[in-house]
């Protein structure tokens, strides 16, 4: 079974969009773990109203750290996979079978699936990315969030969805790229457990993972640096919510930054060799 963990903080037409994307396209067994950070918009309502069985949600007596939150999810998680995913994605149809044929072999313990963000072919993810953009802002401005604007943005940006992600699948197949794109992250359970999860002062948590399996490589040989599955495509609404304001993270006081915890030159060594 694959455990979803999504930390969500309002964003309710997303939220619909989110879990309607997670029931279509994913074809493993699944579990739903949303960890709300006090939503007031009735998206903590939505979840628990769908009379889903898969889903169940956890509420934070406030807005908690990214990395806080998945922490939280590892506890609550029951699946032999857990698939850290942003609520602000649209994913693919077959994502996890395609994914699954690679993680854990190899030692491809942490990988993340490709999107807007991140390509095998950077020309190509910016190509997709003005595309969006092109057509996000004056839609948001006009109808606002809605989840009917969403699809229909990211409709105007790929045409059919299904086409597109399998197009991506038949041009890159199981190929790795060593990077990651940080909206949907998936692990084994091996690699949560020998990295005790996330680290809870890392907000900057997708990059201090990504430095963490490269020196656990080093180290040990048995995880290899996170890496982007480049046939396996996800739509990452970036930037969404860009202009809401959020309340401030309650664990704040216990977050250091990336270059507080990684010297330069680990920093430079690490991300020098991202593709």
């Amino acid at each position: 079974m694959i455990s979803i963990i999504t930390a969500i903080y309002n964003q309710l037409g997303m939220n619909r969009l989110y879990y309607e994307t997670v029931k279509e396209n994913t074809d493993s067994d699944w579990e739903l773990i949303i960890i709300d950070n006090g939503s007031d918009d009735g998206s903590a309502e939505f979840f628990e109203s769908l009379g889903d069985s898969r889903v169940r949600v956890v509420r934070n007596d406030g807005n908690y750290s990214y990395p806080y939150c998945q922490n939280v999810g590892i506890k609550e998680a029951k699946g032999d996979i857990l698939a850290f995913l942003n609520n602000d994605i649209l994913l693919s149809p077959h994502w996890d079978t395609r994914m699954l044929s690679i993680l854990g072999k190899d030692g491809y313990e942490v990988l993340t699936l490709c999107s807007n963000d991140h390509m095998a072919d950077r020309k190509e993810a910016r190509h997709y990315n003005r595309r969006y953009k092109h057509r996000k802002y004056p839609m948001l401005s006009l109808f606002g969030a809605r989840k009917g604007i969403l699809k229909a943005s990211a409709a105007l940006t790929y045409g059919d969805w299904q086409r597109h992600c399998d197009k991506i699948w038949e041009k890159y197949g199981t190929r790795l790229v060593r990077g990651f794109a940080g909206s949907a992250v998936v692990m084994t359970r091996d690699a949560v457990e020998i990295f005790n999860g996330w680290d809870p002062a890392q907000q900057a948590a997708d990059f201090d993972m990504y430095m963490r399996t490269c020196e656990r490589w080093n180290s040990h040989g048995d995880i290899r640096p996170m890496s982007l599955v480049a046939g396996v495509y996800h739509h990452h609404f970036s930037r969404l919510t860009a202009r809401q304001k959020y309340p401030p993270f309650k664990d704040s006081a216990n977050l250091v930054s990336l270059e507080d915890k990684w010297s330069k030159e680990q920093r430079d060594k690490y991300l020098s060799l991202m593709e």
